[in-house]
């Protein structure tokens, strides 16, 4: 429930946090009401859980988990059920507080995810499905333990192009609102590769643009890459406005938020890179 000395909240109607993982994602802490608590303290309009759901069979058994009530159980249609209740409980609780409550999810890409991307959809209606994209050839390329063994298999511009391969195969499905944390590769990519990454993105991310203007499929601002350490967001500056000349969508600002404390970070800055009528609050 709310705190009740929170009444009324100063909501800045151009900032919503579009990408929040609560205590769901294994790699998350913090229940849900807390994130919301986060968020009303902010001063944001409009939060949407996007939980993790991996379920990727290359990876079975290896991070395909959801944590349902501090148990870790398969990632299946089934065991979301209590994610899924729970945020729509924070949505009836909250919004007299002054803050919408979104349903989400970040569903992890693989070649073949439309079957099992299908049938989640038909047991829940999510209000928006953001694409992560965390592996190539079955291995994370974004977990300490094993960007390296991801890594040493390819060269900086082979590993890019297996990445954006991906995007693409993923905008042409049709199932995603957004592209999550565009570059992504750059969170450990850097220190692997050094700057030869970054060019190789410079060269090849522009593939991807024409297939996401065809299909509207949109990506988003993510703050968290200057709180992992970096100097940009998710993606960089130059990747923001070329993919803008371009005419892709860029609607929504995510923190990606791990802890409550996540909750809308840098984005009094951010703002600036989405149009204030898309980045807020929505009807429901």
């Amino acid at each position: 429930m709310p705190d009740k000395n929170i009444i009324e909240p100063l909501i800045n109607n151009s900032l919503s946090d579009y990408h929040v993982h609560c205590d769901y994602s294994i790699d998350a802490v913090g229940t849900i009401s807390e994130y919301c608590q986060a968020a009303l303290k902010k001063g944001l309009a409009e939060i949407c859980f996007t939980t993790h759901y991996d379920c990727s069979p290359g990876c079975e058994g290896k991070g395909n988990i959801i944590r349902v009530l501090g148990e870790d159980l398969p990632a299946t249609p089934e065991n979301l059920k209590q994610y899924v209740e729970d945020v729509q409980e924070a949505q009836d609780n909250f919004y007299p507080a002054g803050l919408m409550v979104k349903l989400g999810v970040e569903f992890g890409w693989f070649k073949g995810a439309e079957k099992s991307l299908g049938e989640l959809l038909k047991m829940y209606e999510f209000d928006y499905i953001l694409c992560g994209i965390h592996e190539i050839d079955d291995i994370c390329f974004c977990c300490k333990s094993s960007y390296k063994e991801c890594f040493e298999r390819m060269s900086a511009a082979e590993a890019v192009a297996k990445y954006i391969e991906q995007i693409k195969e993923a905008s042409d499905s049709g199932m995603f609102d957004c592209i999550a944390h565009l570059d992504y590769l750059r969170k450990y990519g850097l220190e692997f590769y050094g700057s030869e990454l970054d060019e190789e993105f410079d060269r090849q991310i522009g593939a991807c643009f024409e297939t996401l203007v065809k299909n509207g499929t949109s990506i988003e601002i993510n703050t968290a890459g200057m709180r992992k350490g970096l100097d940009s967001y998710f993606p960089r500056m130059k990747t923001i406005n070329a993919a803008r000349r371009a005419g892709v969508d860029m609607i929504k600002l995510g923190s990606d938020a791990h802890r409550p404390e996540d909750i809308g970070y840098d984005f009094d800055a951010a703002s600036v890179f989405v149009p204030a009528s898309n980045a807020g609050c929505e009807s429901s």
